[in-house]
């Protein structure tokens, strides 16, 4: 009975300091915080993708932290980080989901080749995952909204995002409907506004969406210390 006593206070006091934990591991909101993120990163580097554990990789890319997703990483190649996973409805709502969150050129590129990685992978045959997750309008131009004008289509980025697209205006090959024929003109829409030199982004996608902040501005380091150890040790 005191044993059961014992299990259960400990448990209380572990729930009582998860947010703690979780916190000083995730937020990375201060220098201490980014170094503790990223030697979480490094550990799961070292186990490795998996089933069970994928989701704490999306979380760690969710930080947009350089010094944190260059550990995680490491050498893998980032468009090729999920692969190994079975696109399943929380994964690529999870990816949509950071895209939509940051600004173009305020996400590091590693972050976002492994989460156009996902939609590349899950979207290869756009009706089966449509069946996984049903894309929205927003959806896709949170995805059209990182293709640089500036640059042409065969940088790494814009190919791959017009890779993407390219698929879903597919959309309907195996059984048509209004939503999946509307999912595929926006789809078709943005490409061509990119292809076009008559056209812009800001014909086809909300203009709010398409302003740019740079992610230096923002972005938290960790001590110069512990920069030049990750650099040493965490690639």
């Amino acid at each position: 009975m005191a044993d059961t006593f014992q299990y259960e206070e400990e448990d209380i006091l572990f729930k009582q300091n998860k947010n703690i934990i979780v916190n000083g591991i995730f937020s990375c909101q201060t220098a201490v915080q980014v170094e503790s993120c990223a030697g979480f990163a490094r550990y799961l580097n070292y186990v490795g993708i998996t089933q069970h554990n994928y989701p704490l990789f999306l979380k760690l890319l969710e930080t947009n932290n350089r010094w944190v997703v260059d550990v995680l990483i490491a050498k893998r190649d980032p468009r090729l980080l999920f692969s190994n996973i079975q696109p399943n409805r929380f994964l690529i709502k999870k990816a949509v989901l950071i895209l939509s969150f940051w600004h173009p050129k305020q996400i590091y590129y590693k972050v976002l080749d492994a989460l156009l990685g996902v939609l590349e992978y899950a979207y290869y045959q756009s009706d089966d995952g449509y069946k996984i997750y049903r894309l929205k309008i927003n959806d896709l131009n949170n995805i059209g909204k990182y293709l640089d004008e500036s640059r042409d289509q065969d940088e790494t980025n814009n190919r791959l995002i017009l890779n993407v697209l390219d698929k879903i205006t597919q959309l309907g090959e195996y059984k048509q409907n209004i939503t999946k024929s509307i999912l595929a003109k926006h789809a078709f829409y943005i490409r061509i506004a990119f292809f076009d030199n008559r056209k812009k982004l800001m014909d086809v996608i909300p203009q709010v969406l398409l302003v740019g902040i740079k992610r230096e501005l923002h972005e938290i380091k960790p001590a110069e210390k512990y920069q030049n150890y990750l650099k040493q040790n965490g690639k």
